[in-house]
């Protein structure tokens, strides 16, 4: 019978413990769940290449025309709305037709006040893929510029 008292004693604080620590966890990770994936919208979508490609008062474009895997390829934004102390830019990448997982590039400011970056993509099995994502600023005041491109082999 003194067991019975000693678990029936303890079980209710252990219940109210448990309650609480769970809410503060649900509500410490809920946000980072809800925000962490902006919708990529692809009708504002630049499709880069050698030709500059204007969104949001910014210049995008590509050394060349059609990126090929695991070659090279240099990208340049001129975004004259980033304040001076940005000294870089993230690119981040999700394949559409395959899941090739995340491709994140830092691109950083150069002395004309350009932000490059060399992208090389990784090797798909397919013979072509589209990558589309955004580039946002290491402040993230600004609204991300979205971006798509084509990759053949």
């Amino acid at each position: 019978m003194s067991h019975k008292l000693f678990s029936t004693h303890w079980l209710m604080p252990v219940k109210i413990i448990l309650a609480f620590s769970l809410g503060l966890a649900a509500f410490e990770w809920l946000p980072a769940f809800i925000n962490s994936e902006t919708v990529y919208d692809s009708s504002q979508a630049c499709e880069l290449s050698q030709a500059s490609c204007l969104q949001n008062n910014a210049s995008i474009r590509l050394s060349d025309n059609i990126v090929h895997p695991l070659q090279p390829t240099t990208m340049t934004i001129r975004w004259s709305e980033l304040p001076k102390e940005t000294n870089s830019l993230l690119l981040t990448l999700e394949g559409q037709e395959m899941m090739m997982g995340q491709y994140q590039l830092q691109l950083t400011r150069q002395p004309d006040d350009s932000f490059s970056g060399e992208l090389m993509l990784p090797f798909c099995t397919q013979d072509a893929m589209t990558w589309q994502g955004k580039i946002t600023s290491d402040s993230g005041s600004l609204t991300p510029l979205y971006v798509s491109l084509r990759m053949t082999q």
